[in-house]
């Protein structure tokens, strides 16, 4: 008889000590998932946030919009009059664009020495999940007066 209580007490300590383990482990993996899901949403951010500088890279090197003088392309500097012609071709060949800007909204904006603003491409979607806007200050070029201006590219990207 008391073999017997002995070992209906182990079997107990054992099950006590199975079930505190597995609580434990249990505990210890919704940590886990919770840091991974963690991770995983900073890496969406990341990889949406470089979209959007690939965006803003693109259409500083189109050629539709890039300032040259003497066949020498100027870094950073965006045409004036190129900007109205490049405006309608975009509207027109609109998939093309779509691959290269995806959803986005981009605009140059003159700030000195007068303010003036241009809306070259335009694709946005109602339910997006993120939306980074960058910022790329530009050389404004106008061929006709030979003169720069201070501008300032600005792409709103969007993501679902």
């Amino acid at each position: 008889m008391k073999k017997q209580k002995k070992s209906q007490i182990q079997i107990g300590e054992t099950i006590a000590v199975l079930f505190v383990f597995f609580i434990l482990v249990t505990i210890g993996f919704i940590f886990y998932a919770k840091v991974i899901k963690g991770n995983i949403e900073l890496e969406k951010d990341e990889l949406s946030q470089l979209r959007s500088v690939g965006v803003a890279q693109r259409v500083m090197f189109m050629p539709e919009v890039q300032c040259s003088e003497d066949n020498v392309i100027i870094d950073n500097c965006i045409d004036i009059l190129k900007l109205e012609a490049a405006k309608s071709l975009i509207s027109e060949k609109e998939l093309y664009y779509y691959d290269l800007l995806e959803f986005s909204d981009i605009k140059i904006l003159q700030i000195y020495p007068e303010e003036a603003e241009w809306e070259i491409y335009s694709r946005k979607i109602d339910n997006f999940r993120n939306k980074f806007l960058t910022n790329v200050p530009i050389s404004l070029y106008n061929p006709a007066t030979r003169k720069h201006s201070f501008g300032v590219l600005a792409i709103e990207t969007l993501s679902r």
